[in-house]
């Protein structure tokens, strides 16, 4: 089951990716995962999806994209609800202990370091969050 689905075009296809340019719509408001998927924060937007069909993909081809309602939870999971438990518990606990304003400094250091840690961490976690793609009748 997919949790979201976007409209979009092709603007490029090689070397075993396809990248996608995403208009978002009007629909998206009312979308379960509106603000979770990133496609409603701009007007336009690129993705790219690694996929074993490329070739079959044109530049100017209209395709549907999609991800999986599991792989949305996930995100959310890795991107919201994770790294928000562990600054509250991170500032709870230094500001136990070294006061307020230190314990602000060692929560920013953390958001610093995850986020760092996401980064290096992009091309794994690009592996597992696929993307579904589909020509447009």
């Amino acid at each position: 089951m997919t949790i979201a689905q976007h409209d979009g075009i092709v603007t490029k296809s090689e070397s075993g990716k396809v990248t996608v340019q995403i208009e978002a719509q009007s629909a998206c408001s009312s979308c379960e995962a509106h603000g979770k998927c990133g496609f409603a924060e701009s007007k336009a937007k690129e993705v790219e999806i690694s996929t074993s069909d490329w070739q079959q993909y044109r530049a100017g081809d209209r395709v549907t994209v999609g991800i999986d309602k599991s792989l949305g939870l996930k995100a959310a999971t890795i991107a919201y609800i994770l790294p928000g438990l562990l600054i509250v518990a991170i500032f709870v606990a230094a500001n136990h202990w070294l006061g307020d304003l230190w314990s602000a400094v060692v929560t920013l250091a953390f958001v610093a370091l995850y986020w760092g840690a996401i980064a290096l961490a992009g091309k794994r976690l690009n592996h597992q969050f696929s993307f579904h793609l589909t020509h447009q009748e």
